[in-house]
């Protein structure tokens, strides 16, 4: 009974306003809203008809007579000073406090004003106008005519990693929005990760690199050593929780990504791997060293040679070896291009002997405090 009388006034509705043409099935949308609507529902037909014709000359008559006014997106101030009138107007970043300090007005020749800089941003002062002039050359970042000052920015990217200021730090220093640095940024890591790392970042391949870097090892007492290798871990804080578990190592609390680092005694990067979970240990990150993994399959490096004193019986010989190793800690596989200090010791020369390879090996610890973003 419901159905019938829904259907009944559906036919009354449309023999009265034509609204819905049966034989075709389509719908007269003017018809069916003139129906549907009241006396104060005009205005709302009229802009609804507007975007079903999409009409720019369609609109009403009000509309004709406000004047159109194009918006504008005001412009912020980070940093503000007042003028003449007491009006406040913007500091430009060129007028700022780090362009004064480090840009136009640096202290070249002082040794404290550069003692201070390569405390702040981790770099000495020559190194960072290097990087200027060497990104301005190569055009790793592309300027425009409105764009923040480069110096500012590569500033701000040094003390973000150097200190662990935050982006809203550097707007206060610089007089350029966080989200300029935070964008910069991006851009600076990618330059560093790929230009920066296939320049500099390069594993000896000869006899004759690999003995650039034996130089500190063979006074020490540890011929055919070249370099040290240990796990590096980096806090990964946005580590979603699908992966936190692997992230989450035995040393670590947080989550973190892990890199097996290989450095000379001057502590420059000779080899890394790419980044793996945080659960993996020293036995299962060096599996994915392929320069180390290398050097153990005597694929890499086997054509050199050194010689060690053993004794044999009351006589002491020179016995020759080929290849070359490298020094570890004792979470690494037992490996004879992997030597690590002695974990047992009982004779005092053996107890000499590990805290003498010991100290050789620390080297890379104190790499990674200082230079871990070069990875």
């Amino acid at each position: 009974m419901v159905y019938a009388d829904a259907a009944n006034i559906l036919a009354d509705m449309q023999e009265e306003d034509n609204w819905f043409d049966a034989a075709t099935g389509s719908v007269d949308i003017q018809q069916y809203l003139k129906m549907m609507m009241d006396e104060h529902d005009h205005h709302e037909v009229e802009v609804f008809n507007s975007m079903i014709h999409d009409d720019e000359d369609y609109h009403t008559e009000d509309e004709d007579d406000a004047p159109k006014e194009k918006k504008r997106r005001k412009k912020r101030i980070i940093l503000a000073r007042r003028n003449e009138n007491g009006q406040l107007e913007a500091i430009p970043p060129k007028e700022s406090l780090w362009w004064h300090m480090y840009v136009a007005c640096p202290q070249e020749d002082d040794s404290r004003f550069l003692r201070k800089f390569r405390r702040r941003f981790r770099h000495p002062y020559a190194q960072f106008k290097w990087f200027v002039e060497e990104a301005r050359k190569e055009k790793w970042f592309p300027e425009g005519k409105s764009s923040s000052p480069l110096e500012l920015l590569i500033l701000g990217a040094f003390r973000y990693l150097g200190r662990g200021l935050t982006f809203d730090d550097l707007e206060e220093s610089t007089a350029i929005s966080e989200e300029v640095h935070r964008n910069f940024f991006h851009k600076f890591i990618k330059i560093g990760s790929t230009v920066l790392y296939e320049r500099y970042v390069r594993a000896p391949q000869t006899k004759e690199e690999v003995q650039e870097h034996m130089h500190e090892f063979a006074i020490a007492g540890l011929p055919g050593a070249f370099a040290s290798t240990d796990a590096t871990n980096i806090i990964h804080e946005l580590c979603n929780w699908k992966n936190r578990r692997a992230h989450i190592g035995f040393k670590s609390k947080s989550a973190c990504r892990t890199y097996n680092t290989t450095v000379n005694h001057r502590r420059r990067i000779l080899a890394t791997t790419f980044g793996n979970p945080g659960s993996f240990n020293d036995k299962t990150l060096i599996l994915f060293d392929t320069f180390i993994r290398d050097i153990k399959r005597g694929e890499k490096l086997d054509d050199y040679t050194f010689e060690l004193l053993e004794r044999r019986g009351e006589e002491v010989v020179a016995v020759q070896y080929q290849g070359v190793w490298i020094v570890v800690d004792n979470g690494y596989h037992n490996w004879s291009t992997t030597v690590p200090p002695m974990s047992n010791c009982v004779k005092i020369e053996e107890i000499r002997w590990s805290a003498w390879l010991e100290s050789m090996r620390k080297d890379v610890g104190t790499f990674i405090i200082f230079a871990i973003f070069c990875i």
